[in-house]
């Protein structure tokens, strides 16, 4: 039964996380998900209150992450999605020859 929910939870949090991007990418600055959605989404039960401490919600982070999405998670408004930047070229700088 563990990996079962497990295996479910973590497919549950992937398509989240696909939806998340797809939208992104037509967004400029990024949105705000509502508590009401982000149960929905990430199918959490609809009673339950401290929704912004579930496990899902913390997988959905992880996701995000991979890509360069951050996430900021607010009891009272729901979860706020950016995108931030990566630098193109990363360089090292090495100190002079004297």
């Amino acid at each position: 039964m563990g990996e079962k929910g497990n295996t479910q939870r973590n497919r549950r949090c992937n398509r989240a996380a696909t939806v998340i991007r797809d939208l992104i990418k037509h967004e400029c600055q990024g949105f705000i998900l509502p508590p009401s959605e982000v149960k929905r989404l990430l199918g959490i039960p609809g009673y339950y209150q401290t929704w912004y401490l579930h496990k899902k919600v913390v997988d959905l982070r992880k996701a995000l992450a991979n890509n360069y999405i951050s996430m900021a998670v607010s009891p009272e408004y729901g979860i706020c999605i950016t995108l931030y930047k990566v630098p193109r070229e990363t360089y090292v700088r090495f100190s002079p020859k004297n």
